[in-house]
């Protein structure tokens, strides 16, 4: 409600808005104004003022108000919820527009009582006055007989009655959403009074209706004439072919017996009357249809489609009638369809007879199919049979099934409405009436196209099948694969681990253990030689401290290799570059080694990379060199390469050795050794320093 509420409060506020525009020109005095505009006009949402008197209303929020000038249709849209009654004389203020659905609204925006007055009497209107607009917008009276009456199926507060009135149909539509179909087909056959609006378009959705009736409630409909308390208290239909068509359809209800000769579309069936006669008959709304055999006694009114009488909105009950039997005619569709000159002609002498037809089944109808029709072909013409009085003589039928099928051929054709001259005659088409009328001549080929199809559907649905397993495969593969490979990642640097604690094991064994051994000898000697010779301790305690000094420089090698990222280079020169960087400050250093660090093992290359900074370091600190070279290069036998500097030089022979606390180039042939390779020397003093290394093994 809240929702609706605020919807309304925003129409308003749009309506009142556009009346302010639309207050700019003057606003229309009458209602002949109004229905003077033209469509281009209403799109200009033109505002009027009007005055008059109410004489129509549906539930007080759409009224008929007539002026000296006429009558217009008005919608309320203000907020005002007092009810206008029938004969109240108000004001009212709003805008005319199109509408929804392309129609013309006239919108109350603004409305007051000022009065009230009497009601103008409805005029009588003929259905030719309807057609040619003379009742538009007035307040009418019409009398005819009811031939139908039913609820609107897109909405269902309103109903409408088909009216017969000296031959000619006029609809009345009401709104009553609580109204029974028992009470609407009570109104069948009545000759009844209606007094509402006459429109001339429908105000809902089915915009091209046409002029019609429109009351307020039931009760502006009176019954002139009820029909017979007893519906079956109506006259035999007499053979009447000599009437014309609009006199048959002027007729009130008839009475007429017989057997029931087939059943189709759920709502007809042939009936032979007890002289003979075919008859369609149509029930009413919610009417049983009967049994292919059943005796009837049928009331409805007649209709003709110009080739016999029909029977429409038809209700019955049973009726003891003897049943003829008749012999079934074999016929093909060219004998139906075909003239002798052989051109196309329906032939209308075949509706209601028993013929026997053969042909292959092309169609069948769907589950819960209402309609029941399948197709046969039949000499190159496909024959609709309709089965929905016997479905189940289409058990174990398939398409493709070659069949004999005995049924009554019936001509489907529509009954004659005014105006129209003829009408529409559709073809033919054969209803089954009982199971023996459909038999199986011969069964289709095992290989027909749905099983072709549902092979071809199981091949594919394999093949999706196995597509989606081997992606299911494929991923349980790609993930345990990548879990070995984490996995042996995971070794692999466990190996490096234990590889690389090893070599600093044996680093520092080689190095600091040993020069801490050193240290501990150099004290001892000292202490003795202070017992004896006090001036004779200072050559140990200088020992000493060099190899204290020594030390702590392979400590903060080792503890620097740990952290650098030497080892991730691709190319040995850069190995170096990384390498010596910490340690040579300003001084000059060319490096030309063209190997790749894959090339190496993981220790050959740390050993390497150890004794090139070792020379490094003795040439800067002791050569005080300011330029060095390095070169080198991976051959057949091994890795070759030499450290040059151009530093102070010294004299090779008399070098000073561990005793002296300097193990520098000690330690550098030991790993040389180690590397399967050789170490030379070269210098003198003032000529600089090389070193060669010939032969290392790259694998070690």
């Amino acid at each position: 409600m809240i929702q609706y509420g605020a919807v309304n409060l925003l129409t308003t506020i749009l309506l009142t808005m556009a009346s302010m525009v639309a207050a700019a020109s003057p606003p229309l005095r009458t209602t002949a104004e109004i229905r003077a505009l033209s469509d281009k006009e209403f799109a200009q949402r033109t505002s009027f003022d009007l005055s008059g008197t109410v004489v129509f209303s549906i539930r007080g929020r759409k009224v008929l108000l007539t002026d000296q000038t006429g009558s217009i249709f008005i919608i309320r849209k203000d907020d005002d919820t007092a009810t206008v009654q029938i004969g109240d004389r108000i004001h009212t203020q709003g805008i005319v527009r199109h509408g929804n659905n392309r129609h013309r609204d006239v919108l109350s925006t603004h409305m007051t009582v000022t009065g009230t007055g009497p009601v103008p009497e409805p005029i009588k209107i003929h259905p030719a006055q309807i057609a040619n607009g003379e009742g538009d917008y007035r307040l009418v009276q019409l009398e005819g007989l009811v031939r139908n009456a039913f609820r609107d199926e897109i909405d269902q507060n309103w109903n409408y009655i088909e009216l017969n009135c000296d031959s000619q149909i006029v609809y009345v539509s009401f709104p009553d959403a609580d109204i029974s179909t028992e009470r609407l087909n009570a109104l069948l056959d009545a000759v009844i009074s209606v007094k509402g609006i006459c429109l001339p378009i429908c105000t809902g959705r089915r915009i091209f209706f046409g002029p019609h009736i429109q009351a307020s409630s039931i009760s502006d409909i009176k019954i002139k004439t009820p029909p017979p308390a007893d519906p079956f208290d109506a006259p035999l239909l007499d053979d009447m072919h000599h009437l014309k068509p609009d006199a048959v359809f002027s007729m009130r209800r008839h009475r007429v017996i017989g057997s029931v000769l087939a059943v189709w579309r759920g709502d007809r069936f042939l009936l032979e009357t007890e002289d003979g006669r075919l008859m369609r008959i149509e029930m009413a709304n919610g009417g049983r249809l009967p049994s292919y055999g059943d005796g009837l006694e049928i009331v409805g009114f007649p209709e003709t489609d110009l080739y016999r009488i029909n029977i429409s909105q038809a209700i019955c009950r049973p009726h003891k009638v003897e049943i003829k039997d008749h012999a079934p005619q074999p016929t093909t569709p060219a004998d139906i369809l075909k003239a002798p000159d052989g051109k196309t002609k329906i032939k209308p002498e075949y509706h209601g007879r028993i013929i026997r037809m053969r042909g292959f089944v092309r169609h069948l109808p769907s589950t819960g199919d209402d309609n029941g029709k399948m197709s046969i072909e039949c000499d190159g013409y496909l024959v609709p049979v309709e089965v929905s009085g016997c479905p189940e003589c289409l058990d174990g039928i398939e398409i493709g099934t070659e069949l004999e099928i005995t049924g009554v051929c019936i001509l489907d054709t529509e009954n004659w409405r005014p105006p129209a001259l003829f009408p529409r005659l559709d073809g033919f088409l054969l209803v089954v009436r009982r199971p023996d009328d459909v038999r199986v001549l011969s069964l289709p080929s095992w290989w027909t196209p749905g099983r072709l199809l549902v092979i071809i559907g199981a091949l594919l649905t394999a093949l999706g099948g196995i597509f989606i397993w081997n992606r299911m495969l494929n991923q349980i593969v790609e993930r345990r694969t990548r879990e070995l490979t984490k996995e042996r990642l995971a070794h692999v640097r466990a190996d490096l681990k234990v590889e690389e604690r090893t070599r600093l094991a044996v680093e520092l064994h080689d190095t600091l253990s040993q020069n801490l051994t050193g240290i501990s000898l150099q004290i001892d000697a000292a202490q003795m030689a202070a017992e004896e010779n006090p001036n004779s301790v200072m050559p140990y305690l200088e020992t000493a401290r060099r190899k204290m000094q020594n030390c702590r420089e392979n400590l903060r090698n080792c503890l620097w290799d740990l952290r650098s990222g030497a080892f991730e280079e691709k190319a040995l020169a850069e190995a170096i570059r990384r390498t010596i960087a910490p340690h040579i400050g300003t001084t000059d250093v060319h490096v030309d080694m063209d190997v790749p660090c894959r090339k190496l093992s993981d220790n050959t290359l740390h050993a390497v990379l150890c004794i090139i900074r070792e020379l490094v370091i003795n040439a800067i600190r002791h050569g005080k060199a300011s330029l060095i070279g390095i070169s080198g290069q991976l051959e057949s036998d091994g890795l070759s390469f030499s450290v040059s500097d151009n530093g102070v030089g010294f004299d090779p022979t008399t070098r000073p050795g561990l005793s002296e606390g300097h193990f520098g180039l000690q330690g550098v042939s030991e790993r040389a050794h180690r590397l399967g390779g050789t170490f030379e020397i070269t210098s003198k003093p003032n000529h600089g320093t090389t070193a060669t290394f010939s032969h290392l093994s790259p694998d070690v």
